[in-house]
């Protein structure tokens, strides 16, 4: 499958880095394709590089990794992306930590205003960088949640989700995004809390 992801920084490195792995065929989306950094990762993983509007062009997903501000240029540069998944990893917020959306819209949910027909999943915004290298602690799989309106774009993404190591949970609808969105906030405030990044969330039943 051709995943373009916009971004190549930690997010976007390390969800590249998962799905190279695991044969899907990687392109990162950037303003500066011959980058040095990037282009040494996409050597190290078997990975290209190109403007963002050539990356996306016929790409089946595309991953948005960039910093929120960075969305609209993004987003102008991609055009519609008419039928594509997109997985919006990113986190909108102010300085102090708070949300620039609050509950009655998310980040998400903005994003598939601009982008109509395309086929927005919410998901990989609350989990740290470091767990997308290995999201196993102690032989169990930290969990990771999306949400999304259309059935079979959710299908795709959770065996994205496990082809990265993550228990994929579905959360329902992309409305279900302004709660997902504020789990960046509570993983972040418990990293700081116990002085480590090496933590992850996990769902558990009886």
């Amino acid at each position: 499958m051709k995943i373009a992801i916009i971004g190549s920084g930690h997010i976007g490195a390390g969800l590249g880095r998962a799905w190279a792995k695991r044969g899907h065929a990687v392109v990162f989306g950037a303003r500066d394709p011959a980058n040095a950094e990037l282009v040494a990762l996409c050597a190290a993983i078997g990975a290209t590089a190109a403007p963002v509007a050539s990356a996306v062009r016929d790409a089946a997903v595309v991953a948005l990794a960039v910093p929120a501000p960075a969305l609209a240029e993004v987003v102008a540069a991609a055009g519609d992306l008419a039928g594509a998944i997109v997985i919006d990893c990113t986190n909108a917020v102010e300085r102090g930590m708070a949300l620039t959306y609050g509950h009655t819209t998310s980040a998400a949910e903005e994003l598939q205003r601009r982008i109509p027909r395309a086929r927005v999943v919410k998901s990989f915004n609350a989990q740290g960088a470091g767990n997308l290298a290995d999201p196993i602690y102690a032989g169990v799989a930290a969990t990771n949640f999306y949400c999304g309106d259309d059935a079979d774009a959710k299908a795709i993404v959770h065996g994205l989700i496990e082809d990265v190591g993550f228990e994929p949970v579905d959360a329902g609808p992309l409305a279900s995004a302004r709660l997902l969105e504020p789990l960046m906030i509570v993983w972040v405030t418990a990293a700081q809390a116990l002085g480590t990044r090496d933590l992850a969330f996990k769902l558990l039943r009886r």
